[in-house]
């Protein structure tokens, strides 16, 4: 083992009187409505100084232009221009509002404490019996003094009722009857109005910065700087919205705007065991960013019914089965949706939360759901019928095929077809709907989309059920555990449960091989991990071997490019590219395994994932993820009621209500507390410290000697000390050289010389903040640097840093700590090396091997931390860079030259 010369990293010097600096991390420019302001930065072109580092523009050179021309030529780096749309217009005037009595925030609540109390209850999802027990217990210690006046469960109850009594945004009952061959089933509905609840959103004040109702078309320049890519981040940012505000402006005015509602529909489980499900519907405003639909605060999701389930009557033939449960279905959707048919068409006025009142226009937009609700939402036969396509003809048979245009639906045509079958119609030139692959149905959505939007355009990307849960879980993975053998199953197991441990990667204690449910978040780890695993266990004379490991490359390239949360058009050509390359991989593998391809899923992501990534954004703005994200609600919901069947909507109804009245609460003190700073919540969560710089280090040791802390390190027992202080030494000399040391040397490894007296502190961790090429936010990693990380034995990271402006080295990071010289504290990151291979052909990863040698790295040399799998059934000591770990990682290793230290 010998130590490497040090690389002639930029560093900032550091002075003698003064604690040390890390240069810190320069914050992407901000820009209107929540987007980003600078563009992916590649290390050939600019470099990453001091680790992944901002580049600021210069000062004559604006960040942000705004104009309603496209740009006029190409942009500066990091400049981004903001096309806007023709019908723009001035901010809407504002009404004279009267005064409101002076009432508390917290009303209906007595007191803050009580409503403090209240949200303590609801976030804890407690019972009847904690809530009694809790407030008695309050009243028993602080009895007439308390704060708190709630004195049982029935008390907290009845004050949330209050809140919702003389609320329009209420629940209702109504009977479907449905007819079927002449007989009637009757059916309850639960639901709101759904226009007292768009209201409702529209004049929170809370949410009236957040709402975009003018669209906007995004520049950057080009990566290569040879001209300029747009930008695809918010639902308003892309083509729907423009199309929506041209056709609206242009049949009803420039003051008029769109508001795009997204519809989400799905049945849950509500108990692990037993057949109890509930069919929730939520909707969003598309004018809202994504971070706020997302969440789980005002602005996001939002019920709007609890539909009846349409189980088998007694008597119905199973091929009239399909039939009544559609029919229930859009007769539902016609009573929910009917309070928005005149504004769908000719708008109305709604009151913003600044007080200014807009004529909106609601559209019905983007249809969220899994396979089959989407066909039940567009009338749909499924799979099996002519054309599965939701969104267009396609026949069914060319699903397998991915360079074949699959034409829109008319949806003209199918409303008269639909009226030939409903004897409403004549005509030989009206096509059956057997033909055109629907259902003899009236579709309940047509009307809320047609007029000014093409009902084949609300389809939009499904990225859990499409890919992840779909093409990859369902159909390659799947096939590939039933081809391996027993013995490769258990291998793969032993791989999956030795793999490192990763943020944001779930960690597969007992394999995957037999779990029997695998999430999309498994099968996005799974797939991240494991091409190099089949590498390391695939027989090398496997028929089709290298082709399976491409096939299962491209698809965890595929599955992080759809991951991204902005898209540019130079993203996209490489997600058409993967898409391309997966084509002619998956047809000899395919045919090698007797796999399908003529399936829905298949066919969307090879036709449809790009298109709607240009028309409604990113896949995290449609994936239907963040509708299901809502169902452990529901499942809260009901583990609070009694059970009974013919209550038990009522009941999770009322919970859901108590829930939202706590939100808008919650929101009002929060507003009241950022304008009047002495109304302070006790329950304000703590802010993240900032770092300051861009590395710290955590988890200190105790204070030592330098000596006594490397002595501890049995990495570096191999080495004489002699060479570690001629290392230290040459490290403190060229990044401190203000310092000028002039300790006297010594041969004696064992007598340490004056350098070794200096007091050190190792650590345990660090902390980095770095830029992401994604999307230019700021993002954080953890290294941990542990002997014996929670007991199961030692773990050392590695880390990505800087070699010059042109290239990045892997290297491992074997020991931090912090020396104290003359009142200056010196931060150290002792690292190894790795040889790095070229990418490989085969399975599309850099392999490398670990070193002997060890470098002394100043922390501004870090940019951020690296994924290494390791060859763990093989005596050979081989490494795998995993660049498919995140988007930033893809991104940093695509654009960057990867060398050995």
């Amino acid at each position: 083992m010998e130590i490497i010369e040090e690389a002639n990293i930029e560093q900032q010097s550091y002075n003698g009187d003064e604690m040390v600096e890390i240069e810190p991390v320069a914050a992407a420019q901000s820009h209107e409505q929540g987007g980003a302001s600078n563009h992916r930065q590649h290390n050939e072109t600019v470099g990453f100084p001091s680790g992944n580092l901002a580049v600021e523009l210069p000062e004559d050179v604006p960040p942000v232009i705004m104009s309603k021309e496209e740009p006029p030529g190409i942009l500066p780096r990091n400049q981004r221009y903001i096309q806007q749309h023709p019908f723009t217009t001035e901010s809407p005037r504002l009404l004279e509002t009267r005064s409101q009595p002076s009432i508390p925030v917290f009303a209906p609540f007595c007191t803050l404490e009580d409503f403090l109390q209240a949200e303590i209850f609801d976030r804890s999802e407690a019972s009847i019996d904690v809530i009694n027990t809790q407030l008695k217990l309050v009243q028993q210690i602080q009895g007439e003094t308390s704060r708190i006046t709630l004195k049982s469960a029935v008390d907290l109850r009845e004050t949330l009722d209050r809140a919702i009594m003389f609320d329009e945004d209420r629940f209702h009952r109504r009977e479907v009857v449905v007819n079927v061959h002449g007989q009637d089933y009757a059916y309850t509905l639960h639901f709101r109005n759904i226009v007292p609840a768009i209201r409702d959103l529209l004049a929170d004040s809370n949410l009236t910065d957040d709402f975009v109702f003018d669209p906007q078309r995004h520049f950057i320049q080009r990566d290569d700087g040879l001209g300029n890519d747009r930008v695809y981040e918010e639902y308003f940012q892309c083509d729907d919205f423009w199309d929506l505000r041209t056709s609206i402006g242009s049949a009803l005015g420039t003051e008029a705007y769109p508001l795009p509602i997204f519809i989400y529909s799905d049945e849950t489980q509500l108990t692990n065991f037993g057949n109890n499900t509930i069919w929730s519907v939520y909707f969003w405003l598309g004018n809202l960013p994504h971070r706020v639909r997302a969440s789980f605060g005002r602005g996001g999701a939002t019920m709007l019914a609890y539909l009846p389930k349409g189980h088998h009557p007694n008597g119905m033939r199973n091929e009239d089965l399909s039939l009544f449960r559609s029919k229930l279905f859009h007769q539902c959707f016609q009573i929910m949706l009917a309070p928005l048919l005149t504004a769908s068409r000719f708008g109305d006025r709604f009151r913003m939360g600044d007080g200014s009142v807009k004529t909106l226009v609601p559209v019905i937009s983007v249809k969220l759901g899994d396979y089959p609700e989407l066909c039940r939402m567009t009338g749909v036969i499924s799979k099996d019928c002519v054309a599965a396509c939701p969104a267009g003809m396609l026949p069914t048979r060319y699903f397998h095929r991915t360079g074949v245009i699959c034409p829109p639906r008319d949806h003209e045509l199918e409303e008269a077809a639909i009226d030939k079958a409903l004897g409403l119609m004549n005509g030989n030139e009206i096509p059956s709907v057997e033909s055109l692959g629907i259902r003899a149905v009236r579709n309940a959505f047509n009307p809320f989309t047609n007029h000014y939007f093409a009902g084949y355009r609300t389809v939009g990307a499904d990225g859990l059920h499409w890919v992840k849960q779909g093409v990859f879980g369902r159909v390659w993975f799947h096939k590939l555990l039933k081809e391996l053998t027993p013995s490769l199953k258990k291998q793969m197991d032993y791989c999956f449960k030795n793999l490192p441990r990763y943020p944001g990667l779930s960690h597969f204690a007992q394999g995957v091989t037999s779990l029997g449910w695998r999430s999309g978040s498994d099968h996005t780890a799974i797939s991240r991990t494991l091409v190099p695993i089949l590498e390391c266990i695939l027989p090398s004379k496997m028929s089709c071997r290298d082709k399976i490991l491409r096939l299962f490359r491209l698809l965890s390239e595929c599955m992080t490019l759809m991951s991204f949360s902005m898209h540019t058009d130079s993203t996209l050509a490489l997600l058409q590219d993967v898409l391309e390359n997966m084509a002619n991989c998956e047809t000899p593998v395919a045919d090698q395994w007797g796999v399908n391809l003529k399936t829905p899923k298949h066919h969307f992501m090879h036709s449809h994932l790009i298109e709607s990534i240009k028309a409604k954004g990113p896949v995290c703005n449609t994936d239907t993820g963040i509708g299901e994200a809502r169902h452990p609600e529901s499942k809260h919901a009901y583990a609070r009621t009694n059970h009974h069947p013919d209550t038990v909507k009522d009941q999770m109804i009322r919970h859901v209500v108590h829930r939202e009245v706590i939100r808008k609460i919650r929101a009002r003190i929060d507003q009241q507390a950022s304008e009047t700073p002495l109304l302070t919540p006790l329950n304000d969560p703590v802010q993240a410290p900032d770092l300051g710089c861009h590395v710290a280090f955590g988890s200190p040791d105790r204070l030592q000697t330098l000596y006594d802390l490397l002595k501890g390190i049995s990495v570096v027992h191999k080495l004489g000390f002699w060479e570690l202080k001629e290392g230290i030494k040459r490290y403190l000399k060229q990044y401190a050289p203000s310092l000028r040391l002039t300790e006297t040397e010594s041969s004696d490894d064992d007598e340490p010389a004056d350098i070794w007296e200096f007091r050190a502190t190792n650590y345990k961790k660090a902390d980095i903040e770095y830029v992401s090429l994604e999307n230019f936010h700021p993002q954080r990693d953890i290294i941990r640097v542990n002997p014996n990380w929670r007991r199961q034995g030692p773990r050392y990271d590695y880390i990505l840093i800087n070699r010059d402006h042109q290239s990045v080295s892997c290297v491992q990071v074997l020991a931090l700590f912090k020396v104290l010289i003359r009142h200056s504290v010196i931060p150290i990151v002792l690292v190894r090396p790795v040889k790095v291979r070229p990418r490989s052909v085969r399975h599309g990863f850099y392999s490398c091997t670990p070193t002997d040698g060890i470098v002394f790295v100043p922390p501004g040399s870090i940019i951020r931390s690296a994924y290494v799998q390791s060859h763990t059934i093989s005596k050979e000591n081989k490494l795998f860079i995993n660049d498919a770990v995140d988007s930033d990682m893809f991104l940093r290793l695509k654009y960057t030259r990867l060398v050995s230290y």
